[in-house]
């Protein structure tokens, strides 16, 4: 991975993050729902990863001294978490990662084959050039993961697969509908990232990078269905993997 690919915040800048002060002048309130964001997105990322593994407790005050910020941004960030379901935060006792048993994850992945569905009917917008290109870019970076002969890296994997969920969903015209597929998402991600440690990654990579090329291909004529339905197939086809792998781990 370049540095151009690099993640402006990846924890290897440091033992802490330090993020724009919003008591320097940039603006108070702004500044603080700006690193607000960019907490949300680090921490929503690390559970995506397990990072933070489902049933850990986390601290706000540790948050907060590892991106060098005050508590306001940093629960704001954990409120946005538990709001998509991904924290748990009891007052006096702590903020623990949730966790979703195997029938909530398949009811999960069933709504999203229902949702990402209507991508191409909900007011779909055309895709902007530079996004297009960017998805383009982002297929040649998989293909030079496929090409490389050491072990795919699972974080830099699920760096790969947000961008091209958000670049793909810059296309739907509902925001109800992109709240939902963005939420549903992220409940599932953490799952899959963790059995593919138990698994072979190269498939998962090259699957990605059949969807990459195919929905590109799709958006090159502008048919929006044609893009929900390549979703579509990928995370049914998702769903027949993680079947599998349950077998297994019960045999």
């Amino acid at each position: 991975m370049t540095a151009a690919d690099a993640d402006p915040l990846e924890d290897q800048t440091g033992p802490s993050i330090s993020l724009k002060d919003p008591d320097s002048g940039a603006g108070g309130s702004a500044g603080y729902r700006s690193n607000a964001l960019l907490i949300y997105e680090k921490m929503r990322q690390r559970i995506a990863t397990r990072t933070y593994p489902p049933g850990a407790w986390l601290k706000e005050q540790e948050i907060a001294a590892e991106f060098r910020v005050s508590r306001t941004p940093v629960r704001q960030a954990l409120q946005q978490l538990e709001t998509e379901g991904l924290l748990e935060i009891r007052n006096g006792v702590g903020i623990r990662v949730t966790e979703v048993d195997d029938d909530a994850l398949d009811q999960i992945y069933l709504l999203r084959l229902e949702l990402v569905s209507l991508i191409g009917r909900a007011a779909p917008k055309p895709v902007a050039p530079a996004d297009l290109e960017k998805i383009r870019h982002l297929s040649r970076r998989l293909k030079r993961i496929l090409d490389a002969k050491e072990r795919p890296d699972v974080g830099e994997f699920a760096r790969l697969c947000e961008e091209f969920h958000n670049l793909v969903n810059t296309i739907i015209g509902s925001p109800m509908l992109k709240h939902f597929i963005e939420v549903l998402y992220h409940q599932a991600d953490r799952y899959w990232y963790g059995w593919m440690e138990q698994t072979d990654p190269r498939r998962e990579v090259e699957f990605l990078y059949h969807e990459v090329n195919e929905t590109v291909r799709a958006l090159e004529t502008n048919d929006f269905e044609a893009v929900g339905y390549v979703r579509r197939n990928h995370i049914s086809m998702m769903l027949a993997r993680m079947a599998e792998f349950r077998k297994r781990r019960r045999d």
